[in-house]
């Protein structure tokens, strides 16, 4: 009887222990669970502090919550740092109401996250202008010193802009200080290489399993949804490329940068394509290879 029990409460002890580490799991990699919804609800609520501080001015705040390399891809593609942002956001005359909805936990890596909002914001600039759009939001935190910092986000339009304007400077290419920026720049011209030529095996074993790219339209589609899409290309339907590299910080296990996508070709219901796009690029590094975490695209308006 007792041998038994002691195989009883063997079975017990086993079965608790799986459950823990797949809870465990599941909030690591953005799955479900308890772990999660507390996630979710902690991320909600730096995000909304963000966008309050942003829409009553509190510049301080901000300060404290941007790490020193923080940087924002803005409509039209242009990039602006978290120094620039605050200087605009801080500026006299400036009243805009900036509210968020729909927010969602796309990954966790580590002390790193990814998220997604619905942004709106609608007001007046210094200058006098009226601002208005309706955007998808890809954001990264990072928990650093037990809070929560934001190191890059990205602004895609749901509506096409009318205030966006072109990039009127060339962007030059990092120039890689060490080994590890030069694989980075090494991947992301693999990576759009395989995008343009429909090299999805490829593509499947650089992406998560959490992997997701906010397309130029504003909608976040998986890696399924990317993989059938790229494995659909015919040889030759797109020509593109990639230039205007920036790596834009390496914090740890987790590399974000930006860069210009050029695409021509044709589309699958026979649309002309030509068209380019600021997409910044979030890579995370699993035993040991850096993999493609998420990716946001907001198109550069063609001069």
């Amino acid at each position: 009887m007792a041998q038994t029990q002691k195989i009883l409460l063997a079975t017990i002890l086993a079965i608790l222990a799986a459950k823990v580490i797949w809870l465990q799991g599941a909030a690591a990699q953005g799955a479900g669970g308890t772990g999660y919804a507390a996630l979710q609800q902690e991320l909600t609520a730096v995000d909304k502090q963000w966008l309050h501080a942003a829409t009553v001015q509190d510049v301080a705040y901000l300060k404290k919550l941007f790490v020193p390399g923080m940087f924002e891809v803005q409509r039209g593609g242009v990039v602006e740092t978290g120094e620039e942002m605050r200087k605009v956001i801080g500026a006299p005359g400036r009243h805009i109401q900036i509210d968020i909805d729909d927010v969602v936990v796309r990954g966790v890596y580590g002390d790193t996250a990814i998220i997604t909002d619905r942004t709106t914001q609608r007001g007046t600039a210094p200058d006098g202008r009226q601002i208005s759009g309706e955007y998808t939001v890809t954001r990264i935190l990072q928990k650093q010193a037990g809070k929560w910092r934001a190191l890059g986000a990205q602004m895609t339009p749901l509506k096409p802009s009318t205030m966006a304007t072109p990039m009127t400077h060339e962007v030059p290419d990092t120039v890689p200080k060490n080994a590890t920026e030069k694989e980075l720049i090494e991947i992301d011209h693999k990576w759009v290489g395989a995008a343009t030529n429909g090299d999805a095996a490829y593509l499947k074993e650089l992406f998560t399993n959490r992997m997701f790219e906010v397309g130029g339209d504003g909608r976040a589609s998986d890696a399924a949804a990317l993989l059938k899409g790229i494995g659909a290309r015919k040889p030759g339907q797109f020509q593109g490329y990639c230039d205007q590299i920036q790596i834009r910080g390496i914090y740890g296990d987790t590399a974000v940068l930006t860069d210009r996508r050029v695409l021509k070709g044709t589309g699958p219901n026979g649309q002309p394509i030509d068209a380019a796009w600021r997409v910044m690029r979030v890579l995370v590094k699993q035993n040991g290879k850096w993999r493609a975490a998420a990716s946001a695209l907001t198109a550069i308006p063609q001069s």
